[in-house]
């Protein structure tokens, strides 16, 4: 990965619900895999939505905004 140029891919995308109810926790990852020698990195921003939900809230006005970056490594010849 390098700060000094931009991504090779760039994914981004946006989620909105008036209304969001958890019964439970959910248990949530994201995997990023790659060739040998590629970088990826992720991240997203919440609105009214806390890191941690708790179970039998409902929380109203969210928004998701998140992002994929990846660097690809050229081929050596």
């Amino acid at each position: 990965m390098s700060e000094d140029r931009a991504p090779d891919i760039e994914v981004r995308s946006t989620v909105r619900a008036r209304r969001l109810h958890f019964e439970e926790v959910p248990d949530v990852r994201v995997d990023l895999t790659g060739d040998q020698g590629d970088a990826s990195m992720s991240g997203s921003e919440r609105e009214n939505l806390p890191d941690r939900v708790q179970p039998h809230v409902t929380y109203t006005d969210v928004r998701i905004d998140h992002a994929i970056l990846s660097w690809l490594e050229q081929p050596e010849e």
